[in-house]
């Protein structure tokens, strides 16, 4: 089920998304996009690490952490990209925090749904929402 993050994945499209809320629920962690109307959601796990090295934690859906501070990047644009490995993505935000989402083999644990306005519906379907992770 999982296919991990890979280079035949593209997410140049999310560069630019500012993230306006962080929302969470039992079995998910979902991070909010405005202008774009677009959702990344988190069904394992995730991990933060700011600029400045004072906030650094991970965030486990069904695991014993549950710390979460991510006031920094709100109202923050995604600047970079990074797979890091088939395991790790990193959206690194303009001020150069870091928010890596982790792909789990056993589950679909991280989605994208939404995007783009401007782009023809046909497009952004085939886009935004061929990137699923596992």
């Amino acid at each position: 089920m999982a296919i991990g993050f890979s280079e035949r994945l593209d997410f140049g499209p999310i560069i630019g998304w500012e993230l306006y809320q962080v929302t969470i629920d039992k079995y998910h962690i979902m991070f909010w996009f405005e202008g774009e109307n677009a959702l990344l959601n988190v069904a394992d796990r995730f991990s933060f690490r700011s600029s400045d090295g004072t906030v650094n934690f991970s965030y486990e859906i069904y695991g014993n952490h549950k710390s979460l501070s991510v006031d920094r990047i709100l109202r923050t644009k995604i600047a970079e990209t990074t797979i890091v490995s088939k395991e790790q993505l990193d959206l690194v935000f303009e001020n150069g925090d870091v928010l890596s989402i982790y792909d789990n083999p056993e589950f679909r644990s991280w989605w994208f749904l939404g995007g783009r306005q401007n782009v023809p519906v046909r497009q952004r379907t085939n886009w935004s929402f061929s990137i699923c992770g596992s």
